[in-house]
């Protein structure tokens, strides 16, 4: 009766474990790197699998400047932004935990940068460019 009481109590209690959290979290992060500042925050979401889609996504849309591509790349990367600031603001124990270890901090600079990619992206395929060859 005790060791099923003691596996109940586990159960409903149990949280993430402290030390395993950025080897998860942020694997190209180590300890030895120090706490994550906000340009490295950057670069270690630029070099993970997302961040290379959301710049494949940037690339391809400068390049083919398709209105229909363009859209559906402005679409994913404020989805990205949207979940990168709602993983901060809606911080479970996890995120807790990986602040708390250093290895994750406030998305301010990606969410930023990739508002900007956006935006360039929009600003490049439907804002026509001035026509220089019609000078007075």
């Amino acid at each position: 009766m005790n060791r099923t009481m003691a596996s109940l109590v586990c159960l409903f209690t149990s949280t993430p474990a402290a030390a395993e959290v950025c080897d998860k979290v942020r694997p190209a992060w180590t300890p030895q790197d120090g706490p994550v500042g906000q340009l490295d925050d950057l670069a270690l979401f630029l070099f993970e699998p997302i961040g290379l889609i959301a710049i494949g996504l940037a690339v391809g849309a400068l390049l083919l400047r398709s209105a229909w591509f363009s859209a559906v790349a402005i679409v994913i990367l404020m989805l990205m932004a949207a979940l990168n600031v709602s993983t901060w603001r809606e911080a479970d124990d996890v995120t807790r935990f990986a602040i708390s270890e250093g290895c994750m901090t406030a998305p301010y600079l990606t969410t930023i940068v990739m508002i900007a990619m956006a935006a360039s992206i929009v600003t490049l395929t439907w804002i026509k460019p001035l026509d220089r060859s019609k000078s007075p």
